[in-house]
């Protein structure tokens, strides 16, 4: 279809406020000759976004409605109404899915209710055959994702299944578990309070096995962190006095940056700054020229609203400089920089050496751009000073031409509340192996595979036997159960 029809078809689909700005029109080619076309509408002063996706044929795939909050509706609508809103909705868009999906669960968001449509086989949905709605107070639709495509085809169903007790005894012989201190959120874990909690790590949490023959469609690991060594930090005698820090002092901010916006991130703050004297060279509105216009020249740096302290900074302004710093300069630098910046933390973190082969992994992870050939990353993991590992990573990177932190993730918890943690589990092991299995039970569900050819098979799924959710944890102090509040 020519790209002036996706155009067209685009703006049709849901009125675009004549004070909104197209910043994105992209059309984009896929080796399966698929395609798909992008639009984005913004509007800058209000930070409100509207969001098109397109397939090669004009049908609507995605639909997002991002705008400041609007007056609430005098009455407003309950979830039938909303339903009726989303079926007319998906009519209109995909007239002739009424013959292969199904409406099968409604969730509660903050600000909307979800509806989902699937292809229903056995009584349980196809993975990413279907698409789900948000509708609004208002029966506004606000977001619309669909990845349907006319009826797949029904996958071959297993003539006999594997029983689940004999299910859950492979799993009893082949559990094993983690002690280490894990971050939990109240708006995702199964906890009254967020925090830092002691708890007992299961190798068995994610796990799919085929409901056939017993075969896991993932390996359960028990080798997190095998062949890495750990390296104590050592003590400089700092030339830096100790004080109440910056944030532009921290990040390294010159004179000739501007700071160009400002983002509210919940819990922390977004700050970008540019060179005062960049300018956009042309107008192009592709995804490239979008992603390049918000980060070419800049400096980002997410700032913690509750302590004021920098979390983390990244460079993507270009620095060169003459000097030719060895590893071990650099690494001098990067723990100076730690003792000077998060003096607090020091003493729980190590440095991780990996294992032969995986020296770049770490760096490759967050930015696949970065030129290795003038910069040295380290990766940090923390710990309670009493052999407890803490699931949070702490990396550096320094620039060997200049030895400036170009790149910097700090810690995620409160080194405060990490010393008041118990030192020691009030429950062995083999309790809380005892607990998992008693709270252990499995969902059948199709898994898709995606490769030269597509396929669906049936699976077992871990989770909770009350909540339904994969249990994450135990909790070494309680003895409770830390599962996710909902499924992923």
């Amino acid at each position: 279809m020519p790209n002036k029809e996706l155009l067209r078809i685009a703006n049709s689909v849901v009125k675009i406020p004549d004070d909104y700005e197209l910043t994105i029109e992209d059309y984009l080619e896929s080796e399966k000759a698929e395609g798909e076309a992008i639009f984005l509408w913004t509007d800058k002063k209000r930070d409100e976004a509207i969001s098109v996706h397109l397939d090669a044929q004009g049908n609507l795939t995605y639909l997002s409605i991002d705008r400041q909050e609007k007056e609430p509706a005098a009455i407003a609508m309950d979830e039938v109404e909303k339903r009726k809103c989303a079926e007319l909705f998906l009519c209109t868009h995909y007239p002739d899915a009424w013959k292969d999906l199904t409406f099968s669960k409604t969730k509660k968001l903050s600000h909307a209710d979800r509806f989902y449509y699937e292809q229903i086989v056995m009584g349980l949905p196809l993975e990413h055959a279907g698409c789900y709605m948000d509708i609004d107070s208002l029966g506004e639709v606000v977001t619309f994702s669909s990845s349907y495509k006319g009826v797949r085809r029904i996958p071959e169903i297993p003539s006999t299944q594997i029983s689940k007790e004999k299910l859950k005894e492979h799993i009893g012989h082949a559990l094993q578990f983690r002690l280490k201190i894990h971050l939990l959120h109240s708006e995702i874990h199964d906890v009254e309070q967020g925090g830092l909690y002691l708890v007992y790590e299961p190798n068995a949490v994610f796990q799919k096995y085929r409901a056939a023959d017993l075969c896991p469609e993932t390996k359960m690991s028990s080798d997190e962190g095998e062949g890495e060594t750990y390296v104590p930090l050592r003590t400089f005698s700092l030339k830096k006095v100790r004080r109440d820090l910056g944030i532009a002092e921290v990040v390294g901010i010159t004179e000739n940056l501007e700071m160009i916006r400002e983002v509210d991130m919940g819990k922390e703050r977004g700050i970008v700054w540019r060179d005062r004297n960049w300018q956009v060279m042309e107008k192009d509105l592709s995804m490239d020229g979008f992603f390049r216009r918000q980060t070419e020249d800049t400096v980002k740096a997410f700032v913690s609203k509750r302590s004021g302290k920098v979390r983390s900074f990244i460079w993507f302004m270009e620095r060169k400089g003459d000097r030719q710093l060895t590893r071990e300069e650099c690494y001098t630098i990067a723990i100076e920089f730690l003792e000077w910046v998060i003096p607090e933390y020091f003493g729980f973190l190590q440095l991780t050496v990996p294992k032969a082969g995986d020296e770049n992994e770490e760096q490759e992870n967050w930015d696949d751009d970065i030129d290795d050939d003038i910069k040295e990353a380290f990766v940090f993991t923390a710990h309670n000073g009493h052999g407890i590992p803490v699931d949070s990573i702490v990396t550096v990177t320094v620039n060997r031409t200049t030895g400036l932190v170009d790149y910097y993730n700090g810690p995620d918890f409160d080194s405060e509340q990490l010393q008041q943690l118990p030192i020691k589990p009030a429950l062995t092991e083999e309790r809380a192996k005892e607990i998992f299995m008693s709270h252990l039970d499995f969902e059948l569900k199709w898994d898709h595979n995606y490769g030269e050819e597509e396929s669906d098979t049936l699976v077992y799924r871990l989770c909770d036997v009350k909540s339904r959710t994969p249990i994450r944890y135990i909790d070494a102090i309680t003895g409770e159960v830390r599962h996710w509040k909902r499924n992923p």
